[in-house]
């Protein structure tokens, strides 16, 4: 096994991880940050600022969810099928996460071959017809002159939000994710959703806004490109929280080694918190439709990111000194309690 600070050296410094921390040096300076100011009045405004999965603004008691996704050309070039589902996969996550249900997708597609710009759109509305969400339109560009790429965005709807704003210290961090699945070849992304009814693709993004809606979770975010660890960034970065993190607790194919597993892309996971006495009834809710689910962390207020495996301890992050994609609000924060 490889030692552990070797590891989180290895994922501190993937190409994923380094594209997280580039959004960082291109955020405007009148993005809020921890070290500015943003002219936010209330909790809900702060929802509309990039940090989350999606944007959340309230209407008429609820709030509208707007995401978007682009794929990386390179992707679309060599997956074109796979790059279209997924690309309507991650929207759809994106919206879970934040506890919503997804209403509608849009797609922006450029292409120089029509073959496979088809394989591109067919992808899509495979996607949308399994997760029950319309395909209502786009823009589509064809041409030898271009490159090929896809973008795809989507809007939803939340009763109750779940955030990452909402994170605090003493919350439990738990890790859903379905391990029913195999990698795609020669890449990360691990699918689950391959000879899986539409019924039940369905049900189980559907657990999401269940969770919100009954108050068992506060925030969460879905396991993307930047991995696990990345992803788990992410979560607490807007609240400059720490965590520890027990890597011996999270869900593992027993056939794939830690330094593949940290990195993946999966077609179902998230990161959640929780109040410890709600962790049970969370587990169980994802348990009942074959998702594993564990603890694998607490967060705390020392902005530091530590990782254990058996008797191994390293740090992954440290907030105080470095930050990942720079959307953190903890000030603006401070002035709301």
């Amino acid at each position: 096994m490889m030692e552990l600070n070797q590891l989180l050296e290895i994922l501190r410094h993937t190409p994923a991880m380094q594209s997280k921390q580039a959004i960082a040096s291109s955020i405007s300076t009148n993005t809020v940050s921890a070290n500015t100011t943003c002219h936010v009045d209330s909790l809900d405004s702060l929802y509309a600022y990039p940090g989350d999965d999606a944007a959340a603004l309230p209407l008429n008691g609820q709030y509208v969810l707007h995401a978007c996704e682009g794929m990386l050309p390179n992707f679309v070039a060599n997956h074109p099928y796979f790059a279209g589902w997924s690309a309507v996969m991650a929207n759809i996550s994106d919206i879970a996460a934040m506890g919503g249900r997804a209403l509608s997708v849009v797609n922006s597609l450029w292409h120089t071959n029509s073959k496979q710009a088809q394989l591109l759109m067919q992808g899509m509305q495979d996607a949308c017809r399994a997760y029950g969400v319309p395909l209502v339109g786009g823009h589509t560009n064809l041409g030898t002159v271009y490159q090929p790429a896809l973008s795809v965005a989507i809007q939803g709807t939340a009763r109750k939000l779940l955030s990452v704003l909402h994170v605090k210290p003493q919350q439990k961090i738990l890790m859903a994710l379905n391990l029913q699945g195999q990698f795609h070849p020669n890449t990360t992304y691990w699918k689950s959703f391959e000879h899986v009814s539409d019924c039940v693709l369905q049900s189980q993004i559907a657990l999401l806004p269940q969770l919100a809606e009954t108050a068992l979770v506060h925030a969460a975010r879905d396991i993307s490109n930047a991995g696990i660890l990345g992803s788990l960034l992410m979560l607490l970065e807007a609240t400059a929280s720490g965590a520890h993190i027990n890597l011996d607790a999270m869900p593992k194919p027993d056939d794939v080694d830690w330094s593949k597993w940290l990195q993946i892309f999966p077609s179902f996971g998230f990161l959640l918190t929780a109040n410890v006495d709600k962790c049970e009834e969370i587990i169980e809710l994802f348990h009942s439709q074959d998702i594993a689910c564990t603890v694998i962390a607490e967060t705390n207020v020392s902005g530091v990111v530590t990782v254990q495996q058996q008797q191994q301890h390293g740090i992954f992050w440290d907030f105080n000194n470095q930050v990942f994609t720079g959307f953190c609000y903890a000030n603006v924060l401070k002035t709301f309690n």
